[in-house]
């Protein structure tokens, strides 16, 4: 397999109905656009948290960019991360507890926050586990999940880490796995002879991961910060480079 090239984003939280009191949110979409046309990769992977604005056409617009697939959180467009499709057809959204393959790269995803399943976006713990353990016995290159796991050192005590995330990565055993939902710096760690990647893209510093794969594997990864201008600046033909 020839060597692919990976964007890792999360968090992105793109609200264009924000743009009078929140203009680097407003710029979400321009700003993700800008990262795709720098940077050339052959397959984006989202670990959720798109928001309000990221509907339908917006996904598709970026989908016409790039290949994308993701997962959802807690802060999305529902109908429009499941109604989106890349340009072959194919969901961009990763069906829970499944894998997909791209250019010889298997990626799973087990999408949504833990919680009671009052809401739309909840995965009770049982469920979560449940969902991993469907990817046990197959070969994952990259796992997805919203949160990131509780026993990784992200930050000294990982207080957001779930200990059923950590569970459900021990069980599957990817070659990587990708979180975001919490505001922790940009990082791969390696711990417990595995490689965690976590990715916090909102702005204004607008952080994310370049990652290059060959035979399923990560040989190389670069950590990049691209900061949001406001959207004015945006609209008059500038956005920042990192």
């Amino acid at each position: 397999m020839a060597r692919l090239r990976v964007l890792f984003v999360s968090d992105v939280h793109y609200r264009p109905d924000l743009a009078g009191e929140d203009p680097p949110r407003a710029a979400g979409l321009a700003k993700i656009e800008e990262i795709v046309r720098r940077e050339e990769p052959d397959l984006l992977l989202g670990a959720g948290d798109w928001d309000l604005g990221f509907d339908k056409d917006a996904f598709e617009e970026l989908a016409a960019m790039t290949y994308v697939l993701t997962i959802y959180g807690n802060h999305e467009n529902r109908e429009g991360i499941r109604a989106a499709r890349n340009a072959d057809g194919r969901p961009i959204l990763i069906p829970d507890g499944d894998a997909v393959e791209f250019d010889g790269l298997v990626v799973a995803g087990i999408s949504g926050n833990i919680g009671s399943g009052r809401k739309w976006h909840h995965k009770r713990p049982e469920q979560f586990e449940a969902e991993a353990s469907s990817l046990s016995e197959r070969r994952v290159d990259v796992l997805i999940t919203h949160e990131p796991p509780s026993e990784v050192p992200f930050v000294p005590g990982n207080p957001y880490g779930k200990r059923i995330v950590s569970k459900a990565v021990m069980m599957v055993r990817p070659g990587l796995h990708f979180s975001g939902h919490v505001e922790y710096p940009t990082q791969l760690v390696k711990h417990g002879g595995m490689k965690f990647l976590h990715v916090d893209s909102q702005p204004p510093a607008c952080e994310y991961a370049v990652g290059a794969f060959e035979d399923g594997e990560l040989r190389e990864l670069r950590i990049r910060r691209s900061p949001v201008i406001p959207l004015k600046e945006t609209l008059a033909g500038g956005l920042g480079v990192g």
